[in-house]
């Protein structure tokens, strides 16, 4: 059975499991310990994939001389994107004002002042620590040393002379059964989709913020909507000239969405979404491998999206009115620069661009912010959903761009 249909599945009957048993005391643990199984496996694949992966397919892209083609198509689709997606949010937060509503978590805390430095500070030492196993240790939420070892080692294995082909021949080949294990992760994978799922909505409805404010909740859900069915197919139709089909992309891809939308982590949803850009978009192994890793480093459009909307709607509680398409704008643009530095706070990107935003515009909002945390996961979740997005849609744009696209039949897709 295809995966659309599997993991689909798997979302509703974890919905049906949290509104029917999401009042007992027994089934937040439960779905935790489940959830964490689901997710550390999914992080084991992620890191192992980008080890043996990506330094495959940098030195295949230099061989053949298309890494420049890559990357130019890769930065310029995820620079738009960072873009117009919170621009786009912000003009609807304006033409359509909601307030955030008040949640369990409202005085609770506050949101240290050097939060942002000292996301950088962690990021700089296990970068720069020369220490592998700190780097391996801190890869389930920091990617990102992993990622430029194995851009240096591949940039060494182009086999430009007779002395490195075997290495060369030898990566790829763990490259090949990296992607044959998460093809096979996701034909069963619905099973830890109803496990991240179960306990996605298991918190939003014990936690009850969510159903406060109808108004603020159906914009929550139609802004990213519009952004997935408006914004980024007439984008994709523009860098691709009008010959792709953006809609059979991403619903070919519901499984890794599912997994980015319960789980909120994009390291997580990595082996699943580089999985279906092969086997179901007919993405070229060396592009999958190695655009879903930069866009894991730039690509935070989506993230950048709900923080804009988060900030809009808490400065229109604290202030007590809408606040005015002008300053929409210039929130939106503020949350686009600080989403280059998401991925310093993977599964907290929200948190960190909202903070990040706040602090360079000099705003205070005494803490108001914090009021998110009650929401946070279905606004990860909503952001990563839109991310995986854009690393599925920029991942066809880089293959028909090369000209290296394939249309695999319906019956050969996962």
């Amino acid at each position: 059975m295809k995966t659309w249909i599997t993991y689909l599945t798997s979302l509703f009957l974890a919905l049906a499991t949290a509104l029917l048993l999401g009042d007992t005391t027994w089934i937040l643990p439960v779905l935790s310990s489940l959830n964490s199984l689901a997710v550390n496996t999914g992080l084991l694949l992620a890191l192992v994939m980008t080890v043996f992966s990506l330094p495959g397919a940098i030195a295949s892209l230099r061989k053949d001389r298309a890494g420049g083609k890559l990357v130019s198509t890769s930065v310029a689709w995820a620079l738009v994107t960072s873009v117009l997606l919170p621009l786009f949010t912000a003009l609807i937060s304006s033409a359509f004002p909601v307030v955030f509503p008040v949640s369990t978590t409202a005085g609770s805390g506050t949101i240290a002042p050097q939060y942002v430095t000292n996301v950088f500070q962690s990021a700089y030492q296990a970068t720069f620590s020369g220490n592998l196993a700190l780097i391996l240790s801190v890869s389930d939420s920091f990617l990102l040393p992993v990622v430029i070892l194995a851009f240096i080692i591949g940039l060494a294995l182009k086999p430009s002379a007779d002395v490195i082909k075997p290495a060369y021949i030898t990566i790829n080949s763990f490259s090949e059964v990296m992607f044959r294990i998460a093809r096979a992760l996701n034909y069963f994978g619905y099973i830890f989709a109803y496990f991240t799922a179960g306990y996605f909505f298991t918190l939003i409805y014990q936690e009850k913020t969510f159903f406060v404010d109808a108004a603020f909740s159906a914009m929550a859900v139609i802004t990213p909507a519009a952004l997935t069915l408006i914004l980024l197919p007439v984008l994709y139709e523009i860098f691709t000239k009008g010959k792709g089909n953006p809609f059979k992309s991403l619903y070919r891809n519901i499984a890794s969405q599912v997994m980015a939308l319960t789980s909120g982590n994009y390291i997580f949803t990595l082996p699943f979404m580089q999985a279906g850009e092969r086997y179901n978009d007919g993405v070229q192994k060396r592009i999958a491998a190695s655009s879903s890793p930069l866009y894991y480093i730039i690509g935070h459009g989506g993230s950048a999206s709900v923080a804009t909307f988060c900030i809009i709607s808490v400065i229109a509680n604290v202030t007590g009115e809408p606040v005015g398409l002008p300053f929409c704008l210039v929130i939106a643009l503020f949350c686009a620069l600080a989403s280059f530095a998401g991925s310093l706070a993977c599964g907290f990107e929200i948190m960190f661009i909202t903070v990040a935003a706040l602090r360079m515009l000099n705003i205070n909002l005494y803490s108001a912010e914090v009021t998110m945390l009650g929401l946070l996961p279905l606004l990860s979740g909503l952001g990563c959903l839109i991310d995986s997005q854009i690393a599925i849609l920029g991942a066809s744009v880089s293959a028909r761009r090369m000209g290296v696209d394939m249309n695999p039949s319906y019956k050969d897709i996962l």
